[in-house]
């Protein structure tokens, strides 16, 4: 218990300090955090029909977010984008990035160069999901061992429990 209120008290100073340096973020996130919980108490996001879900679909992974995260930093190349992004297999990354780019989130702009030279780089949309994407990898990174923990104590756990 004292773990998880620690954990708590952690999130409450991480936003107090967000808010002295960044009011309106705190406040639009606020706000599209009461929407997204009205949009699913009304369950229009479980319905097939519904985009939600299918954009969640194009930024859910954990590359998306690491490629958004590089880009923050500015203009980058394929090569340093390889480089920077360790584990990222080069198929696992020219897919996130063409979906990216079918989104809007990133533009590919081709130099005529020889040899061609590419650089990817985030649009006004991609911009606008680095701030939700920061609050969710910050929750992450504040309850990390506890998802560790619970993780090893399933995989510990006798099969005929699970």
């Amino acid at each position: 218990m004292s773990n998880t209120y620690g954990n708590t008290y952690r999130l409450a100073t991480h936003i107090e300090m967000y808010i002295l340096t960044s009011e309106y973020g705190v406040t639009i996130y606020n706000a599209l955090a009461e929407l997204g919980l009205e949009r699913i108490a009304k369950v229009e996001i479980f319905d097939k029909n519904c985009e939600g879900p299918q954009a969640l679909d194009k930024i859910a992974n954990k590359w998306v977010m690491l490629i958004i995260y590089a880009l923050t930093q500015g203009k980058k190349r394929y090569s340093e984008l390889q480089r920077q992004i360790k584990g990222v297999s080069p198929k696992m990354l020219i897919q996130n990035l063409r979906t990216l780019e079918r989104c809007g989130l990133v533009t590919r702009t081709v130099y005529p160069v020889v040899p061609p030279q590419v650089e990817y780089s985030l649009t006004n949309l991609g911009e606008s999901l680095v701030e939700p994407l920061a609050i969710l990898c910050e929750w992450a990174y504040l309850h990390m061992h506890e998802v560790k923990a619970a993780c090893e104590r399933y995989n510990n756990c006798d099969d005929s429990k699970k």
